[in-house]
């Protein structure tokens, strides 16, 4: 019988180590993803925050999906997205599915609204796509 399961990608980086530091809010927004004719997206999500005090909020990220084939949701269209809570001179990790069941592509938008000058949240974010194989 023919493997029907998914082929996984090897992970490829979105970005290696972006650093938010300016007090206020700072962000990134990612190249354009391109998952049309894949299977599956896995996204993943490494931040490291510096040991300061607890700035306001920790990481946002959101999901920007492609709505024209131009133009992208923007934070203030309330797209899918998430927190990752604030850890003093801590690690956190967070890895999610994209569905390219419905979307074709998007981008990964990171927010942090850091209060304090000197804390910095250094973040690199990297994803895979799988195909499934044809049955011969």
């Amino acid at each position: 019988m023919a493997n029907t399961g998914h082929t996984w990608a090897a992970w490829s980086t979105i970005d290696a180590a972006i650093a938010l530091t300016t007090a206020g809010t700072v962000n990134d927004t990612s190249a354009e993803i391109d998952i049309s004719g894949k299977s599956a997206c896995e996204v993943s999500i490494d931040v490291d925050y510096s040991d300061h005090a607890k700035a306001t909020d920790g990481l946002h990220i959101y999901i920007l999906r492609d709505v024209n084939g131009t133009d992208f949701e923007a934070v203030a269209d309330l797209p899918w997205g998430f927190e990752v809570e604030f850890l003093q001179n801590g690690t956190r990790r967070r890895t999610f599915t994209v569905d390219p069941g419905s979307m074709g592509s998007f981008k990964v938008y990171l927010e942090w609204g850091n209060t304090t000058a000197s804390s910095v949240a250094t973040i690199a974010t990297s994803y895979r796509t799988a195909s499934v194989p044809l049955a011969s």
